[in-house]
Formats: structure tokens, C-alpha cells, sequence
């Protein structure tokens, strides 16, 4: 499983796992106050991360953006599909050049 993470400090956004995840970014908002960490006392054992009343702000600014990328999806595979032929198209010009 991919996770994309934000992290504040240097304005990244970048792939993680799972458990790299657990380690880097939530660790981040749990002292931002934004998530709280439950461990369960289960086997084998389970973390439970939940939003605070201040990650809760977040909500509907996400919600927000959310939406708006699925009223725009075929406007991004569009220009992500542009980007792409861009870049291959680069790449040709490059290992044509000696």
C-alpha cells in the first residue's frame, strides 16, 4: 500500500509504506495535535490513529479538494497523459543528441 504524506517542514509530498508512515508522518501530527494514537492491547497488536478537534479543521478544506479532483478527472489524466508524452518526448531527444 502507497501512502503520499505532506510534510509541513519542507513542503514535500512524496510516496511512503505503510509502516513508514506510522514512523514519519503521523508521529509528525501527533505532536502538531492533530492526531491522537490508540494502541490496542490486541494479537498481534494494532494502532489506531484518530483526528483531534484541531485535525478536525481539515475535513472540509479535503472534502473540498477531493471533490473538486473528481469533477476534474478527465482534465488530469489529460494533462498527466500531456506531461507524460512530454517527457518521453525528451527523453528520445536526449539519447538522440551525441
Amino acid at each position: 500500500m502507497t501512502i503520499f504524506c505532506v510534510v509541513s517542514d519542507s513542503s514535500v509530498i512524496w510516496r511512503i509504506s505503510k509502516s513508514s508512515m506510522d514512523r514519519k508522518c503521523a508521529g509528525q501530527r501527533e505532536q502538531a495535535g492533530l492526531v491522537s494514537r490508540h494502541v490496542q492491547q490486541i494479537m498481534p497488536p494494532s494502532v489506531e490513529y484518530r483526528l483531534t478537534p484541531a485535525g478536525q479543521i481539515f475535513i472540509e478544506p479535503i472534502e473540498m479538494l477531493y471533490t473538486w479532483a473528481i469533477d476534474h478527472t478527465a482534465d488530469l489524466d489529460a494533462l498527466a497523459a500531456q506531461q507524460s508524452a512530454g517527457s518521453t518526448a525528451q527523453t528520445a531527444d536526449a539519447e538522440e543528441d551525441p
